[in-house]
């Protein structure tokens, strides 16, 4: 009994058991990641530019020259499309209503060989045009477009005296991102 006590005794005076870590840290500062800015501007942007164009008669085209201009920091492309606030036989027949053709120029200078809605010999509605995504405008790049407008030669009297309104709209999409 004297040996369990002194042995009971003796593992009370054992003292705990601890540890000690060292801890150091380091910073990176000063770190910014800046975000792109995806802005262009076209230089028909004021109303009417395009075309305000009075007495259009079957037969007759309006060229019209649009330059895109990348004033953003990133690259992008873009598409067109046209849209109406209100809708006339000059709009909605597709037959003889507003036809037009869209071509891609290599200067501010109206051309007609790169056609990227309808063609010079198949011009498509005005209603339905869309383009396809234009090929990449870099930061501070310029795109140059001719819309040439018409009215076929096959529109009739009940084409007489009619306002048709319309938008042409750009919308650009910037390119996909990349590692850095």
């Amino acid at each position: 009994m004297a040996l369990t006590s002194v042995l009971l005794a003796g593992a009370s005076l054992v003292a705990p058991s601890s540890s000690a870590d060292f801890v150091v840290t380091t910073t990176a500062p000063g770190n910014q990641l800046i975000s792109g800015n995806l802005t262009f501007t076209n230089d028909k942007s004021t109303s009417g530019a395009l075309a305000n164009v009075s007495n259009f008669i079957p037969g007759d085209t309006a060229t019209r020259v649009i330059t895109i201009t990348n004033t953003g920091n990133i690259g992008f492309t873009y598409t067109a499309a046209a849209s109406a606030t209100a809708s006339t036989l000059l709009w909605t027949d597709t037959a003889n209503g507003l036809k037009a053709v869209v071509y891609r120029c290599p200067s501010a200078v109206a051309c007609t060989t790169t056609a990227i809605y309808g063609t010079t010999a198949t011009p498509l509605t005005l209603s339905g045009l869309s383009t396809a995504a234009s090929g990449t405008i870099a930061a501070g790049g310029i795109d140059h477009l001719t819309v040439v407008i018409s009215l076929p030669n096959s529109a009739d009297n009940t084409f007489r005296a009619l306002t048709q309104d319309f938008t042409i709209t750009f919308t650009a999409t910037q390119l996909a991102g990349t590692a850095r």
